[in-house]
């Protein structure tokens, strides 16, 4: 996957766990401070790893060691 250039749907796809992420963040955090915790817990941690998950190729190519 590292040789070849990414799809269009690759980076839409990539759009979409960015944005999702950040929104999902929010309100996970509003979550908590409606004293909800267990659910603002889960919803944060969802987030986080759509957000984490925007950085898919960027964290293969970290482990990988490609500079391409």
């Amino acid at each position: 996957m590292s040789n070849r250039k990414r799809s269009v749907g690759e980076l839409i796809s990539s759009l979409v766990f960015f944005f999702a992420g950040l929104w999902l963040l929010l309100e996970g955090r509003d979550l908590f401070v409606a004293g909800q915790m267990f659910k603002g817990t889960i919803v944060f941690l969802g987030g986080a790893l759509s957000f984490i998950a925007a950085f898919r190729f960027q964290i293969q190519r970290f482990f990988t060691g490609n500079d391409k």
